[in-house]
């Protein structure tokens, strides 16, 4: 079976667009270097991801960006071959973690950031980080760097797409209507939750796609309230079935789109037509406002209401940008905070509007969510899956 790809000319001006687009985003904000080891900002920067949810959760590899010229990869040492040809410059990564002493070889890393650094003709001390383990932090912090927040830089860069960028979305989308498509015809009273997810992640890795970053397959009693985790419940003929796919695709595109589908052929229940009807309703409106030049704070205002009874179970925003994971810009909720009011919409972001409609107490809970790249007349979705027939 042969998976979706791009084309390598087509994937070198994507990592070169990503890079250029970060690099500029550090000159405007005067940012001499960036140390990223957030799997999703080492592969906008470099191109390169190596065992990434594993590399998430610890400090085994790391991209040092200056604001001019060539990045370095510094690699798991047991990885470097998979990246020869890349732009950036690979190198071995010391990492600190399993050692015992680990200040020890902390301090090895924070000199060869800092010899880097001086290559690079970085002469500064401040240094924009993502994330970074305590002993690194302060073996950097004994050679006199002083540690910045490189997320003003990474999340600016991030937010707009490159051509390249939305070309990639629309190859993964297909897939994502493959995952889904394949999802609602497995469901059946009698097949497990679990077994549910497995088969949405098998139509991902077939694909080339990457990994889930949740597991959120729900049904019955399970879909109220949000947040549940995919269990060993067998489903039963009218309960209702939601999935969040949270699915990491061909070269880290990240999809965060719902739908909720009746198992079998049981006919509706009111409260589960009426919480379908107001999502699905809400999700159209909401998705209609969104135009670029438009500011969160627009959007909040104007955003159509949500049944009163639906409210305290609400989704955390309305709207959320994505990208290589969950991004920014987010438009909050009327009467919730919204600190980024001022923050205007574009053209070639990639917005996710979704919401979860469930009453306080009830047995049903609905989820629905779109992802759509905005265009200068609104909105694309790049995944048309439809909506739920039974349900409307």
């Amino acid at each position: 079976m042969r998976h979706p790809t791009m084309e390598p000319a087509a994937l070198a001006r994507l990592r070169a667009g990503r890079l250029a687009r970060l690099q500029a985003a550090m000159r405007a904000r005067g940012v001499e270097a960036c140390l990223l080891f957030n799997e999703p900002n080492i592969r906008y920067a470099t191109g390169a991801s190596a065992m990434p949810i594993w590399s998430n959760t610890t400090f085994v590899r790391c991209a040092l960006v200056p604001a001019e010229g060539r990045p370095i990869l510094f690699e798991h040492p047991n990885s470097m071959h998979l990246f020869r040809g890349i732009e950036a410059e690979v190198r071995p990564m010391h990492a600190w973690e399993f050692y015992d002493d680990t200040a020890a070889h902390a301090t090895i890393f924070a000199r060869e950031m800092v010899a880097a650094l001086r290559e690079r003709g970085v002469i500064g001390s401040r240094l924009a980080v993502d994330r970074l383990g305590t002993p690194g932090f302060l073996a950097l912090q004994r050679l006199g760097m002083a540690i910045d927040d490189s997320a003003p830089v990474t999340t600016e860069a991030r937010a707009i797409k490159t051509p390249e960028e939305v070309a990639l979305f629309d190859l993964n989308g297909g897939i994502l209507m493959e995952m889904l498509g394949n999802f609602e015809q497995a469901i059946a009273p009698g097949i497990r939750e679990r077994d549910l997810l497995a088969g949405l992640a098998g139509t991902l890795l077939r694909n080339g796609g990457e990994h889930l970053a949740t597991s959120t397959v729900c049904s019955g009693p399970n879909t109220n309230p949000w947040r549940a985790e995919t269990t060993a419940r067998v489903l039963e003929r009218g309960d209702l079935v939601y999935v969040d796919t949270d699915a990491v695709g061909v070269e880290g595109c990240f999809f965060c789109v719902s739908r909720t589908f009746l198992c079998g052929d049981a006919p509706a229940t009111p409260a589960q037509r009426e919480a379908y009807r107001a999502a699905h309703d809400w999700l159209l409106a909401l998705r209609d406002l969104v135009r670029p030049g438009s500011t969160c704070a627009d959007i909040t205002a104007r955003a159509p209401r949500l049944p009163a009874k639906f409210m305290p179970q609400r989704y955390e925003v309305m709207i959320h940008g994505a990208g290589l994971e969950e991004e920014s810009p987010s438009v909050a909720y009327p009467g919730d905070p919204q600190p980024n009011g001022d923050c205007v919409l574009a053209e070639n972001m990639v917005l996710v509007v979704e919401l979860y409609c469930g009453e306080p107490g009830g047995r049903d809970g609905v989820k629905l969510g779109d992802q759509a790249v905005v265009t200068s007349q609104g909105t694309r979705l790049l995944v048309p899956y439809p909506y739920c027939g039974a349900l409307l």
